[in-house]
């Protein structure tokens, strides 16, 4: 009898206990499901995005740190490079949203990286799809309490006109003034409730790395944050475009007045999400065989927007950040009724770098040391920024001057062949690892450089890629040379004819008695810098000029095209001196997409 309710009573203990798993079973089961549609619904799956790109980061990470070893092929290890190049793409895809961002800050570093992320994440520069409008009209409304997107616009397109990662633009008319044509842009409605999400997925992937692989990156996660607040903060944008409006109208000369538009904001349909520009008609820099079909000449294509970023570099010293050819329109000057002329519109203006005049003042002078050749200049400046290898920077400036003859570009380009050839007979696996501790060296020297002089450098790539992309049909650098040489001297006649001031403890803060003589001592140094940096840029156009006059002739003996233009081989100098350097291959398509 007691053996018999022992048994019972275990089996009551064992089917209760069944049911309490089945139970805690059940409940997960269904906490999951609301937890995961309450993800979907309520914050636009921004914890899914999140876990997967910590799975993604996991699982590239780990096949490294398994699979990457000396003894595998080459085949093998390249193998590695492009699952991780697709797992990455993949979780980039997927997520959307600011991780299409992310994709594309790796995709522009991609030298730094074996060739299949290039390869691979450079799809991210497609187009993203856009949104129905009914998604989109309540991030207008919120913008606008109390008014719905018909109270603001008239005639809002169906349809977007274009779309990118994180806002989509349409077409309309204001209701306030219906004959204006404007364009809308507008922030997709998942981002703000992703934004938060998201960095927080981007610091802890770059700490996995960073510990993972020994690669110093978390010094730059703070910088892309920050960069990335502000282009989603659409009136930032706007004050932005009407500085760069006011800064040609007070500080541009007449030409590049003339020759440059910045589109008009409306403040009064433009809020933290949306932002309302005129509307203009034009030919993007995408399309070259649009614009030689029309008869816009390259060259003068090429001459102004040089010109303009020039003069945002050394003049005005607020730089746009992102002149991609997809930023930049060709059309007539409205203004000229008689003739065909030229004007660039410049667009999207939410990525801007404010220079110091201390900045400023540094990189001028910088290119006018390298111009003249005053290593003692240029090493002091390069020292100051943190760089120790002041010849570097010049390269990456395309400013130290190469051999320019057609010997020495052959002799390079057997040096480079013979180069190749001896690498490809050492370990591929002690030459990746070779060239990953160079990566992690520029990396690390990368973090004392001035936040200016990255954006400065970035958008002076973008122009050398888009002068390439279009046959490299001006000289760029003595463009940049005249703009550094009109820069400085403006700079230092301001600081010459600034008051000097001088402390007493008994008169108090007092004008000094040398003030006059002061004045006109700066005055006479801002006028020879001028004029020396002046005349080492014609003696360069002049030693350019003869070498391609050299070149034409040569070419016309041996009925050869003429294509080594002393453009050409200054870019393919600098491009084969920085790899040679750094120790990676030095890619510029990405910079034009």
């Amino acid at each position: 009898m007691k053996f018999a309710k022992q048994t019972v009573s275990g089996f009551w203990k064992q089917h209760l206990k069944g049911r309490k798993a089945r139970l805690y079973l059940a409940t997960g089961a269904v906490a999951a499901v609301a937890g995961y549609e309450y993800d979907r619904h309520v914050k636009a799956s921004a914890v899914a995005r999140t876990l997967r790109a910590f799975w993604t980061i996991a699982v590239i990470s780990a096949d490294y740190k398994i699979n990457f070893r000396s003894e595998r092929g080459i085949e093998y290890l390249n193998s590695i490079h492009e699952r991780a190049a697709h797992r990455l793409l993949t979780c980039c895809r997927d997520n959307g949203g600011l991780f299409i961002k992310f994709g594309q800050s790796i995709a522009v570093q991609s030298a730094l990286l074996p060739p299949p992320f290039r390869r691979e994440l450079s799809i991210l520069y497609d187009n993203a799809p856009s949104a129905p409008v009914s998604h989109i009209a309540p991030v207008i409304e919120r913008c606008f309490p109390g008014k719905s997107i018909d109270d603001v616009f008239i005639e809002f397109s169906s349809e977007a006109v274009a779309s990118a990662s994180v806002a989509q633009v349409h077409t309309a008319r204001l209701r306030s003034d219906p004959t204006q044509s404007v364009a809308v842009k507008v922030q997709k409605p998942e981002i703000s409730l992703q934004i938060g999400w998201d960095l927080f997925a981007l610091r802890t992937c770059a700490r996995l790395v960073e510990f993972a692989f020994q690669i110093p990156i978390m010094w730059s996660v703070n910088e892309v944050e920050q960069r990335l607040r502000e282009e989603l903060d659409f009136e930032r944008e706007g004050n932005n475009s009407e500085l760069a409006r006011k800064d040609l109208q007070s500080m541009g000369d007449t030409q590049l007045q003339r020759s440059i538009y910045i589109p008009q904001v409306f403040w009064d349909a433009t809020g933290k999400e949306v932002l309302t520009t005129e509307w203009i008609d034009g030919i993007s820099l995408v399309h070259p065989h649009q614009l030689e079909q029309d008869g816009w000449p390259k060259k003068e294509i090429m001459q102004q927007m040089v010109s303009l970023f020039a003069f945002q570099i050394f003049v005005s010293g607020n730089v746009h950040g992102d002149p991609h050819p997809g930023n930049i329109l060709v059309r007539q000057n409205p203004k000229n009724k008689r003739w065909k002329e030229l004007q660039l519109v410049l667009l999207d203006h939410g990525l801007y770098v404010r220079e110091s005049t201390d900045f400023k003042r540094q990189y001028a002078e910088f290119w006018r040391a390298a111009m003249l050749n005053d290593k003692k200049a240029m090493r002091r400046i390069a020292h100051s920024w943190g760089m120790a290898d002041e010849g570097m920077f010049s390269t990456m400036v395309s400013l130290k001057p190469p051999q320019l003859s057609a010997r020495k570009h052959s002799n390079d380009q057997e040096a480079v062949a013979t180069e190749t050839n001896n690498t490809s007979k050492s370990s591929h696996f002690d030459k990746q690892m070779e060239l990953k501790a160079r990566a992690v060296a520029a990396l690390r020297d990368s973090r004392s450089l001035p936040p200016e002089l990255v954006f400065v450098t970035r958008n002076m790539n973008i122009v050398r890629a888009n002068n390439q992309s279009l046959g490299i049909p001006v000289n760029r650098v003595q463009i940049l040379g005249q703009y550094a040489a009109l820069g400085l001297r403006r700079i230092l006649r301001s600081t010459a004819v600034s008051p000097l001031r001088r402390y007493s403890h008994i008169h108090g803060v007092t004008a000094r008695r040398d003030t006059f003589l002061s004045q006109i001592i700066g005055l006479a140094a801002a006028e020879w810098s001028y004029i020396t940096f002046r005349v080492a840029l014609w003696i360069a156009d002049v030693g350019m000029s003869a070498f391609n006059v050299w070149g034409r002739i040569k070419a016309l003996i041996s009925g050869k095209p003429f294509t080594q233009t002393a453009d050409v081989v200054l870019d393919e100098a600098m491009r084969r001196a920085l790899e040679k350097r750094l120790g990676y291959t030095i890619d510029t398509s990405l910079l034009t997409a």
